[in-house]
């Protein structure tokens, strides 16, 4: 019986598809960061009145409460300036990978809170928020890496 080995050939992306790409990703961000802020800044006391119930957060529920959406507003500025795209999308990965965190521990701690992610994003369930979240730090790994080619 014969063995063959498969070798995965790397394909190289001409630069407009990595542009593409990478600016889809970049807006998609953008888009992302820009509405979860906004709508967590409209309702701010109930965005850190449900913060205050988390046994991760608990005092720190009000600087948090402004912190997230500051965070996401400066990421979104990161992206939208070119030289700075590489820092805005490792600290998009960075911060979902703490949100998904996050959110598995809510999960397995069996603390029923209401998602306070803001408008649409709101209705999804914390399982539901979690694979939304794992969908975009794989979509940020996918801009890094085209981003270093």
């Amino acid at each position: 019986m014969e063995t063959t080995s498969i070798r995965w050939s790397k394909q190289q992306l001409s630069v407009e598809a990595r542009e593409l790409i990478m600016d889809i990703t970049v807006y998609l961000f953008i888009v992302l960061f820009m509405y979860t802020s906004a709508s967590k800044l409209f309702t701010i006391k109930a965005f850190a009145s449900t913060l205050a119930k988390s046994p991760l957060i608990g005092d720190l529920n009000f600087a948090l409460a402004w912190m997230i959406p500051v965070i996401e507003i400066i990421i979104s500025i990161l992206l939208i300036i070119p030289s700075l795209r590489k820092t805005g999308l490792w600290a998009s990965l960075l911060l979902l990978i703490a949100f998904t965190i996050y959110l598995v521990y809510m999960v397995f701690s069996g603390i029923k809170l209401p998602c306070h992610c803001g408008g649409v994003i709101n209705a999804l369930t914390w399982p539901q928020h979690i694979w939304f979240n794992i969908s975009f730090i794989v979509l940020a790994v996918i801009g890094l890496k085209i981003n270093k080619q």
